[in-house]
């Protein structure tokens, strides 16, 4: 029975931990970190597996693991966020001139990461990990229509600071 569940984990884990691993990425926007989440996640899942109850997909709860996981990794590297988030900005402007009206991706997660809690993990959810609004709905236990209005909300505030980075302002 041990060797059932653990090749049926194995091969959801194998299908999934991509995503799960890109969620992970750019909530953190660092490859360590994002690893030792993703393994964390990995762990829990194993653990819960028969706990799964049936509503919904096997990857949302999956996703739902892995918000947890990094709500509690924020908890425990606050302090660390903001070395991290220091050492990435001087590696930004060592790379590109401060003249320079090219925005690349790394800027554009920066922006993600000020808007809102809410925001900013509809964002994640939708672009890093490929999911479906109904998908990050179940996750979020949201209505479909709030995940679109936040992503709409984000996306907003995300082109507004797109527009003035390109402008110098």
């Amino acid at each position: 029975m041990k060797d059932k569940v653990a090749n049926e984990f194995q091969e959801f884990w194998n299908h999934t931990s991509e995503k799960v691993g890109a969620y992970m990425f750019c909530a953190c926007r660092n490859s360590t970190d994002a690893e030792d989440m993703v393994q964390d996640c990995c762990l829990r899942a194993l653990k819960a597996w028969n706990q799964f109850n049936g509503k919904g997909s096997r990857q949302a709860w999956l996703f739902g693991i892995a918000r947890r996981t990094h709500v509690d990794w924020l908890r425990r590297q606050k302090s660390e966020i903001t070395k991290v988030n220091s050492k990435m900005q001087e590696r930004q402007n060592e790379s590109i001139p401060e003249d320079s009206t090219f925005i690349n991706s790394d800027k554009i997660w920066d922006i993600v990461k000020n808007l809102n809690q809410e925001q900013s993990e509809v964002i994640h959810l939708k672009f890093a990990a490929g999911l479906s609004y109904l998908q990050i709905a179940n996750i979020l236990e949201i209505p479909v229509g709030t995940v679109r209005s936040r992503l709409h909300r984000g996306l907003k505030v995300i082109k507004k600071n797109v527009g003035e980075l390109e402008n110098g302002s």
